[in-house]
């Protein structure tokens, strides 16, 4: 695979690109993280030996990115190898808002999921989970471009045929004389066996919701219209799907449950958003680490009967989200930005629920929560090889833990290596240590890299000298080019 169709959608999109504002210590600088500087000269020295690499801002981007995330995981490392000088905090604070939601759910929708075997096997029979029928139709189809009155005809001659049946006339016998299903006519209208998601869904529900024997009323699809008679319904054996139905079954209960309560809570609530802030919401969603004043993170993107929600809460989530949100966000219409603010804010007003009614998770649970966390970024940290940096001679730890994230670099760019993203806890490793990416570095990199790529192609390359002719003749007992002698 093309290194360059690696790099781009493995960084700029699997590790979300974060391209920061703000004021430079100078051009020349693409990146700080902890104090410590990634100049455009070294990414670009990175990045112009490929050549199949497109030279454009989002790489230079990405690659600063990953610079970032690397060299500060790099740095906590060399810290301490059990990374227990890592704040996860913020990390942990979107489980425990998980967890707070879930225990209000089984404290407050308290949901009868107890169902006797009696009533279990009727809804069974009468479900069919995982079942099937035999049916058989009469279609009648409309002409094509047809007129009110040939429509009134076509209904009319359906309830013409459905009262001759239940008059006692055989559907069979009707099917083959006005079935317009040429497939099934000739068999009396059989469709033979089948199961659920097979038919058209008017089709379908008319058909699974008919006894045995028993005549739809006219059901209309876009094939046009139908009469319908259930010959066959083939269930598994209760015994069998008995378990898993009731699971289903109460999950189902416990799903509508859910689904009264958040909306009673809405409403209760008032939700309202702000329209005036859609576009607000897709420039964070471009640049979720750019700077903001407090009074812009104070910004109330939806109110609600107590509270708001702010642009500081909806970056939290959005830098605590898998990285190919944002994007998604940018690009979303103005509808799904108003269901996205709904979503936030219905969330938070269920944690606020949960702390209300007193809802507490345990420190020990917090605890195992982030030892979750950092056992899954330690073993990144190990693969990696940050826990065996050693500086060489005269070399800082900031330097060594530098040259160790630049070969790695040149490894993923020119050689196609693995790229381990840290999605949400880049975030945390962000807040505690630090870092911004710079525009202006970002520029100054794609033009390095020019000028290295173009100074490239001027400089004439070394050539091999040609091989001397042989000027030998072939004496009479040598073989010639064109054969050997016989």
């Amino acid at each position: 695979m093309k290194v360059w169709m690696v790099l781009i959608p493995t960084l700029a999109l699997a590790l979300g690109a974060c391209e920061s504002s703000g004021r430079p210590s100078g051009n020349d600088v693409l990146a700080k993280a902890a104090g410590f500087e990634f100049t455009a000269q070294a990414a670009a020295e990175i990045l112009a030996p490929q050549p199949e690499l497109p030279n454009q801002p989002e790489v230079a981007e990405a690659l600063a990115d990953l610079w970032v995330q690397y060299y500060l995981l790099a740095r906590a490392s060399a810290e301490d190898t059990t990374l227990a000088n890592m704040d996860v905090d913020p990390l942990v604070r979107r489980q425990v808002e998980g967890e707070l939601v879930f225990q209000l759910r089984e404290q407050l929708m308290g949901v009868d999921t107890i169902i006797p075997d009696e009533e279990l096997r009727m809804r069974y029979e009468a479900e069919l989970p995982g079942g099937k029928i035999r049916a058989r139709h009469i279609l009648l189809q409309f002409p094509e471009g047809a007129t009110e009155v040939q429509v009134d005809s076509v209904r009319a001659l359906a309830s013409a045929l459905r009262s001759r049946v239940l008059g006692g006339e055989e559907f069979e016998e009707l099917a083959r004389q006005y079935s317009q299903d040429s497939g099934t006519a000739v068999n009396g209208g059989d469709l033979g066996t089948f199961g659920k998601n097979e038919m058209v869904p008017p089709f379908e529900a008319v058909a699974f919701a008919l006894a045995v024997g028993e005549l739809s009323d006219i059901v209309e699809t876009t094939f046009g219209l139908h009469l319908v008679r259930v010959d066959e319904r083939i269930v598994p054996p209760f015994e069998e799907g008995r378990d898993q139905f009731r699971a289903q079954l109460q999950n189902q209960r416990v799903m509508e449950a859910e689904s009264t309560f958040v909306a009673d809570l809405v409403e209760a609530a008032g939700i309202e958003t702000d329209t005036e802030s859609f576009e607000t919401v897709r420039q964070v969603a471009s640049d979720p680490d750019m700077e903001l004043s407090s009074r812009a993170l104070g910004r109330t993107l939806a109110r609600y009967d107590g509270g708001n929600l702010t642009l500081g809460e909806f970056r939290y989530w959005l830098l605590t989200s898998p990285a190919n949100v944002p994007g998604q966000i940018q690009a979303a219409p103005d509808d799904q930005i108003e269901n996205l603010l709904q979503g936030l804010t219905r969330s938070e007003l269920l944690v606020n629920q949960a702390i209300a009614e007193g809802i507490e998770i345990p420190r020990s649970r917090q605890d195992s929560m982030s030892t979750g966390i950092l056992t899954g970024v330690k073993s990144i940290a190990q693969q990696l090889g940050f826990f065996q940096l050693t500086p060489q001679e005269g070399e800082s730890a900031e330097a060594a833990a530098d040259r160790a994230v630049r070969e790695i670099l040149v490894q993923v760019v020119q050689e196609g290596r693995e790229v381990f993203p840290l999605q949400t806890v880049a975030y945390a490793l962000k807040e505690q240590y630090g870092a911004r990416i710079y525009n202006s570095g970002i520029a100054r990199t794609v033009q390095i890299v020019n000028e290295i790529r173009t100074e490239s192609l001027a400089t004439p390359q070394p050539t091999q000298p040609a091989a001397p002719a042989d000027t030998t003749t072939p004496d009479a007992t040598t073989p010639d080019s064109a054969g050997v002698q016989g």
